[in-house]
């Protein structure tokens, strides 16, 4: 049985969120604060996590942190306060999805699912042998290689730490080489489905997996397409 788990100080929220799951046929458990929850995650390892941000003790984005140490399970952020720095700041730290209190519960029902869907398609590089060699799940673009199954990442065989944002990233564009893509388009492939948001996320995205590559001398480069986009190029340093 699918087994998820949501964390939230409000008991009305939290019972309602977990019947609802219930009602899917999940195995739910339910937290109403952080404080043994990442022992629980270690030990029980759940296929996906619902977890709310403003918590007495330690507040969700801080067990987020934690948590993207060791695991990828999908992870669904909420939140009563509808700031934008709110979602960038979760997602950049690894969040999978981000929904603002008040939200139909089976709204929230429809992301979990969705969320699923996508742990259980894999990450396998897509089918794009003329963009980027490939040899199972592992993807090769200049220097750098793609462990799909294993989702890391090496330069020159140097180990490049990613949040799960990053890897689904870099791995798409790295199998569509300098194919040019949009910030809708990249923001639909790395979240699967539309997102309500700002699209500069993807710009502070970016940002972030230049820097790593960059200090690991990556021949495999993310270039803006100016007015458009991004794309990625191999070039020789």
């Amino acid at each position: 049985m699918t087994k998820i788990v949501v964390v939230d100080d409000d008991v009305f929220i939290l019972q309602l969120i977990s019947e609802y799951l219930k009602k899917e046929s999940y195995e739910v458990t339910s937290f109403s604060s952080g404080k043994t929850l990442v022992e629980h995650i270690r030990s029980d390892r759940p296929d996906c996590l619902v977890l709310d941000i403003m918590m007495p003790g330690v507040d969700g984005l801080s067990l987020l942190t934690q948590l993207r140490e060791f695991t990828e399970m999908p992870i669904i952020m909420i939140s009563a306060r509808g700031e934008e720095s709110d979602r960038i700041h979760g997602l950049e730290l690894g969040c999978s999805d981000f929904l603002t209190k008040p939200f139909n519960p089976r709204e929230l029902v429809g992301r979990v699912k969705a969320m699923l869907r996508l742990t259980k398609a894999g990450t396998s590089a897509p089918d794009d042998k003329e963009a980027v060699e490939t040899d199972g799940d592992v993807c090769r673009a200049g220097n750098l290689c793609i462990f799909a199954e294993f989702r890391k990442v090496t330069v020159d065989g140097q180990e490049v730490n990613l949040t799960s944002r990053e890897f689904d990233l870099l791995l798409f564009l790295s199998n569509h080489l300098e194919r040019p893509f949009g910030r809708e388009h990249l923001i639909q492939q790395v979240w699967s489905y539309d997102f309500i948001g700002d699209v500069r996320v993807v710009d502070d995205l970016v940002k972030r997996i230049r820097k790593k590559l960059a200090e690991y001398h990556s021949t495999l480069v993310i270039n803006t397409v100016w007015g458009f986009g991004y794309k990625a190029t191999v070039q020789e340093l």
